[in-house]
């Protein structure tokens, strides 16, 4: 991949995950490029493909492009970040990640966006005012 698109992407994040808004800065690892829909399945290798995307979620998120609602039992596609409004299907309660609609849900789900360790470390980030 091009520095100039990885670099593109970078900046059009703003310096947060894409997926769990965890900021950058914040992170003792670096952040990834995601393949929103992964190249084993087609994905291109353009700017509406890819995702910044901290190494948790980019982690749990592999190659998968959908889940289980864990309330319906349907397979639904996952969040896609540049066709899908965050707002729309996530919202904060506290440190942990709720979400709106079954794509939210099961992008939650699959990302272990919630994870007893990530919830502690959003915890610390709330009480230190940072997110």
């Amino acid at each position: 991949m091009h520095k100039a698109l990885q670099h593109a992407v970078r900046l059009r994040a703003g310096g947060f995950c894409e997926y769990c808004r965890m900021p950058q800065e914040f992170d003792y690892l670096p952040f990834q490029i995601d393949y929103i829909i992964a190249r084993k399945h087609a994905g291109p290798d353009t700017e509406d493909n890819l995702a910044l995307s901290c190494f948790y979620c980019n982690t749990n998120k592999g190659p998968n492009i959908a889940g289980i609602d864990p309330e319906g039992g349907d397979v639904v596609r996952l969040f896609h970040p540049r066709k899908d409004v965050w707002a729309d299907h996530f919202f904060w309660a506290g440190p942990r990640l709720e979400a709106h609609t079954a794509v939210g849900r099961a992008t939650v789900q699959v990302l272990n966006i919630n994870d007893p360790e990530y919830v502690e470390v959003r915890t610390s980030l709330i009480a230190e005012g940072v997110m």
